[in-house]
């Protein structure tokens, strides 16, 4: 079964953190996981070395107004079903969500983005794409929040896309994939895509460049389908596609076609604490990407069963 016990949702009380709890509401629900939404206080710190004091009592005053707002974000239905936890901290955002995450035992983070519409900016400044170069567990994006406020609930996954490089952590991650869309009820689909922008590592001397294209395009056809057909459950099917063309572009382009509701991606990593992100396919996905974005990292896909 997917590792998926302790889900953590942060909240700046944002619209896209309060459509993040609804992803978080439905996956604790449809996998039985405990559900931690937290709100951490930035300190003051800067204010403390001369109004001690002042400092004090307004940290104390934005917690205690914070777990208030905590507990009117989730509908009664809902808490009373499931496994609720309340945290709030004062101090670094980063540091804090960090330490939640490995006190709590945290096995996937769900949380709001601004994307594309804050000029790429990350809500609560950097800290989603810090927490993405860092956490060592999945984290599953939500951006895009409509002009009206997103009501909290439940919400429908029907097709799910998992993006896969085909590299060594690909299967692992792919169990991950299909265990998730099972839990959730979804269709999985499962893509690949070359990107002819690495042509020229094909060495020199071809005679025939679309043999060559044709060549390399049945390789990974079959490395893809030998890859399903090796995770597949008996009572599951899975669509294949092999795209061309640059991986983020056609990754997002594939999404919108086919309607999907989550997209599915790893996160290659040079090592565990500063993961090699910006600039990647990955990033570029998460910052654009008009549904929810799971990011898997590698660390994860080789401890998968």
């Amino acid at each position: 079964m997917i590792p998926l016990k302790t889900i953590l949702v942060p909240m700046d009380f944002s619209e896209p953190s309060k459509k993040a709890l609804t992803y978080g509401l439905t996956l604790a629900a449809q996998f039985n996981a405990k559900l931690i939404i937290s709100h951490i206080v930035p300190e003051s710190s800067a204010l403390t070395y001369a109004f001690p004091t002042e400092t004090f009592e307004i940290e104390k005053e934005q917690y205690e107004k914070a777990r208030r707002e905590i507990e009117k974000l989730t509908p009664p239905e809902y808490a009373a079903k499931l496994h609720l936890q309340t945290i709030v901290k004062i101090g670094s955002v980063e540091e804090e969500l960090l330490g939640i995450v490995k006190d709590e035992a945290v096995s996937l983070i769900v949380m709001g983005t601004h994307g594309r519409r804050y000029l790429g900016r990350w809500f609560i400044g950097s800290v989603t794409e810090h927490m993405l170069r860092k956490v060592p567990v999945p984290l599953l994006t939500v951006s895009h929040i409509e002009a009206e406020k997103h009501a909290i609930g439940l919400v429908s996954l029907k097709r799910v896309l998992y993006a896969t490089d085909l590299s060594d952590s690909s299967s692992s991650s792919l169990r991950y994939a299909i265990e998730l869309a099972r839990g959730t009820g979804a269709q999985l689909t499962v893509t690949h895509v070359v990107d002819y922008a690495d042509a020229f590592l094909w060495g020199a001397g071809f005679t025939n460049i679309e043999d060559e294209r044709a060549k390399w395009i049945q390789e990974m056809r079959k490395k893809l389908e030998a890859l399903v057909t090796q995770e597949k459950p008996p009572d599951m099917g899975i669509e294949t596609l092999v795209l061309e063309g640059k991986p983020f572009e056609r990754i997002l382009e594939i999404a919108q076609t086919r309607d999907m509701d989550l997209i599915i991606l790893n996160l290659q990593s040079k090592g565990l604490l500063e993961r090699a992100f910006l600039g990647s396919t990955a990033e570029r996905v998460v910052r654009v990407a008009p549904i929810p974005v799971l990011s898997i990292p590698v660390a994860v896909g080789s401890s998968f069963p």
